[in-house]
């Protein structure tokens, strides 16, 4: 939760802002937006509500992207390492906008639509910007790149987050996970997309403005459901080990240290025509210098972002990026980068305060996922 701004930036307000002050809850600036950290009940009841039922995240700062125009799926995948031919329409892809020497722009989600001659993308709140310039300078001026500012977007997640939904709209039954689809609602349409960033099955739901409120207001109606902010949300997905822009993963980051290997088209990588594509062909060839990887530090204390880790021998050998406590297990996480010459080492330790705290190195994710498969 480090990306709080200097108050002399102008911050700007979600649709839902009027409505999450009537809702008694606490306002923080991040990613340049006035956004909910929680409400009255607490970061911990929010963490451990979406868990077990369903909880509404407003996640109008991140920025939803329409491009338009002949053979776009062509020309980005020039700039992408993905493989659209490989997507059915309507699927939705995760991966990441790299600069040349084969390091993290952003990371974002990219929908294939029914249209060929159009896609969508929603990119990191902090990104929008040099996400859009990005574009501009790789894709010829014939695209037109719209910023779709008219629309909110929430997630909806956890277990409960189908069975409320579906109240709403029946239609959405059994929607595939990395899905999405335009659908109506009332008077107006709404795109759904199965995904989120809890670990938890779940959807965001980009709503136009002016209905958002009644939206989530719908929604709310269900005893199951509650409103989430940012401090759950930061909780629950390190316990999901997923990366955070600008903490995890950056412009110092390759996908290939993050663990996103995943992520990347299998053709596209030995194919390397994409921006990026050699440094990338060579790390994947030659292995990464470091490697994200989960600690659980032993007793009370939770080693956070700048944390130096070190092995028996006291030499420096990582840095924590993300930690905290998990609400879930009861005890503090940590998330981080080890050097390769020292990933054999079961027990490390953590500066925490002039203090080195023994940790255990684990592999992510310390909370099972739960997303939608069907047969489930």
């Amino acid at each position: 939760m480090s990306e709080l701004l200097n108050e002399n930036f102008h911050i700007e307000k979600t649709s839902l802002f009027d409505f999450h002050n009537q809702m008694n809850a606490k306002m923080v600036s991040f990613g340049g937006y006035y956004l909910p950290i929680n409400y009255a009940g607490g970061i911990i009841s929010e963490h451990i509500h979406t868990r077990s039922k369903a909880s509404i995240f407003d996640v109008s700062h991140m920025g939803q992207i329409e491009i338009n125009g002949p053979f776009i799926m062509e020309a980005l995948e020039k700039i992408l390492p993905i493989s659209f031919s490989k997507m059915l329409p309507g699927k939705v892809k995760y991966t990441q906008f790299i600069n040349h020497e084969g390091k993290i722009i952003d990371d974002l989600m990219v929908h294939r639509t029914d249209n060929e001659n159009s896609v969508w993308l929603v990119v990191n709140a902090a990104c929008k910007e040099k996400d859009i310039e990005h574009l501009r300078a790789s894709l010829n001026k014939n695209f037109d790149i719209n910023l779709r500012n008219d629309l909110s977007l929430i997630a909806i997640q956890g277990p409960k987050a189908e069975e409320s939904l579906l109240k709403l709209i029946p239609s959405l039954l059994n929607m595939d996970f990395m899905s999405s689809n335009w659908t109506n609602h009332k008077n107006y349409k709404i795109l759904v997309t199965r995904c989120g960033y809890t670990g938890e099955d779940g959807f965001e739901i980009s709503v136009p403005n002016k209905y958002v409120t009644s939206f989530t207001e719908s929604l709310l109606k269900n005893p199951d459901v509650k409103l989430a902010g940012l401090g759950a949300r930061d909780s629950l997905r390190l316990e999901a080990g997923l990366c955070l822009y600008g903490h995890d993963i950056s412009l110092k980051t390759s996908p290939i240290e993050a663990g996103l290997k995943w992520s990347l088209c299998k053709d596209r990588v030995s194919s390397a025509d994409f921006i990026g594509g050699n440094a990338i062909r060579v790390e994947v060839n030659k292995g990464p210098v470091r490697s994200l990887l989960g600690f659980l530090p032993k007793g009370r204390a939770p080693a956070r972002e700048g944390t130096l880790i070190y092995d028996s021998n006291d030499n420096l050998i990582g840095e924590v990026t993300s930690g905290g406590f998990s609400p879930s297990l009861g005890v503090p996480i940590s998330m981080g980068y080890i050097n390769t010459p020292s990933l054999d080492q079961k027990e490390i330790f953590l500066d925490v305060r002039g203090k080195k705290i023994p940790a255990d190195v684990v592999k992510l994710p310390f909370v099972p996922h739960n997303y939608f498969k069907k047969g489930d």
